[in-house]
């Protein structure tokens, strides 16, 4: 194939008001992930320029320019930023796919959704308003939504755009000074972004420290995170990462929402259709190449139909295209980077040590990128494997009953997301209704909400918070009531 030539992206921070192209080499590098080929360095925002942020993202919200410019300039804004996300969905596909490995036919689907995800923010802000009256005849009271103070968003390295995209727009909305820190895994479509952003607001004559974009790893990270000028943090991490902000976060008493990942049981009944639930479970582990955090990860199958399950889902491993991610044939792509694709590799050695055996697809590209056979593991027990394996894999246990799937579904580990497989979908619904997680799909594998405004939760160690309205605009607003007294009480 003519290979697709994908521009390097200069990592800039945008700090109180200013481009800062003086930035820290970390000695590190990104590469193609198809073919190992370096691109570029990673950069870090120099600690003084973090503080310079950290001191007017404060300075901005005492002073409340940000909120006294109304929520009706705020949403003018964003609204103008969702329509250039959408003139640039394909730059922005590009970018995400060269930095996660993701097949560029699906990064381009996600891109092509970044408008209306800002928009759905525009919804949830209009529908929550900036104030109430609770007052009666006579006495006034207000009910005022005001913005919670400097917020930090961490974004994620396996959907970087995305994922930050919501969760700025939202901030914003809310009133919120933001500093936005991209994984330095993954940092050019959220580069893309914040200049898409930066330009509207420079053009808009927004205050100055109303968004900045620090770049770097953990250590910039943690200067963010740690700060006491700091109200809000929206972290989307792993778990180990995850543990540490939150102590961070919580000595400080921020508001916090977090989501940390999950290893995601599927039971599969004795009833299952075993084709189309090998189908859909193969869809699920392979989605994002595996690395996203909702996809199926303990499959635990009744006995019964366990081994004609084993050799379904063997059948579909081996008709899926592995290779470039550029490639519109492909449908799984390199890992995102090298120390990943080691560590995934590590955790099968670990399960085969444990007696699992791995069945993987042999058709691999002649490639010298991070790829990775799609597989699975058979022949460990279920408590040993819950662990997040976040790449194409699955691991697959022989259980006796639905109660004993239960029982392993809700071991720790889990608690994002589950899945069951039957042909009843009455007892699947009992069945998953029991599972301790955010959302439990029936007889799919697929990314979206099962409805409109879900009210998924993070049970367990998968996060703090969920996906609702509640952790969107509504996460950056604090309420303030003020009126006139009532004078006719005892007390």
């Amino acid at each position: 194939m003519t290979r697709i030539t994908v521009p390097i992206v200069p990592l800039r921070s945008y700090v109180d008001g200013a481009w800062v192209d003086e930035m820290d080499d970390t000695r590190r590098t990104l590469h193609d992930p198809n073919t190992g080929a370096y691109r570029q360095s990673k950069l870090a925002t120099r600690p003084v320029d973090v503080e310079r942020a950290l001191r007017a993202a404060r300075a901005l919200y005492d002073t409340q320019q940000l909120e006294e410019l109304g929520l009706r300039a705020r949403t003018e804004l964003i609204l103008a930023v969702a329509d250039e996300l959408e003139r640039r969905q394909d730059e922005i596909a590009l970018q995400d796919s060269i930095n996660t490995g993701a097949p560029l036919t699906t990064t381009r689907i996600i891109a092509s959704s970044l408008g209306d995800r800002t928009r759905g923010a525009v919804r949830e802000a209009a529908e929550l308003g900036e104030s109430a009256e609770l007052g009666e005849a006579g006495r006034r009271v207000v009910l005022l939504r005001r913005a919670i103070g400097p917020a930090v968003i961490v974004a994620p390295w396996n959907a970087p755009t995305f994922t930050t995209v919501g969760k700025v727009a939202a901030a914003i909305l809310g009133g919120c000074p933001v500093l936005l820190k991209p994984s330095e895994n993954a940092p050019n479509g959220c580069q893309l972004f914040s200049e898409i952003l930066v330009h509207e607001l420079e053009r808009r004559g927004f205050p100055e420290a109303s968004f900045q974009l620090i770049q770097g790893g953990s250590q910039v990270g943690s200067l963010l995170t740690e700060d006491d000028r700091i109200e809000a943090l929206s972290f989307t991490g792993g778990l180990g990462a995850g543990r540490t902000v939150a102590v961070a976060a919580a000595s400080n008493l921020n508001v916090m929402q977090m989501e940390l990942g999950s290893n995601n049981p599927a039971i599969v009944r004795a009833d299952a259709d075993v084709q189309q639930t090998a189908i859909q479970i193969v869809q699920g582990m392979t989605r994002l190449n595996g690395q996203w955090c909702e996809a199926p990860g303990k499959v635990l199958v009744h006995k019964s139909i366990h081994d004609s399950l084993v050799e379904a889902i063997g059948v579909e491993l081996d008709r899926l295209a592995v290779g470039d991610a550029l490639d519109a044939k492909t449908q799984v792509g390199p890992m995102a980077f090298e120390r990943h694709r080691q560590a995934l590799l590590q955790a099968v050695s670990r399960l085969e040590s444990l007696g699992g055996e791995l069945i993987a697809t042999q058709r691999m590209p002649d490639l010298d990128g991070w790829f990775l056979a799609p597989g699975m593991i058979v022949g460990t027990r279920p408590e040993d494997a819950n662990e997040e394996l976040f790449g194409p894999l699955i691991t697959v246990h022989s259980v006796d009953s639905d109660e004993d799937a239960l029982a392993h579904a809700n071991a720790p580990g889990g608690g994002l997301d589950g899945f069951v497989f039957s042909t009843n979908t009455e007892a699947a619904v009992r069945l998953g209704s029991r599972i301790r997680a955010g959302e439990v799909r029936v007889n799919g594998t697929f990314m979206s909400d099962l409805a409109g405004h879900s009210r998924q939760t993070f049970w367990g160690t998968s996060g703090i918070g969920g996906h609702s309205p509640q952790y969107g605009v509504r996460f950056f607003v604090g309420d303030r009531v003020v009126g006139i007294d009532r004078t006719d009480l005892a007390l």
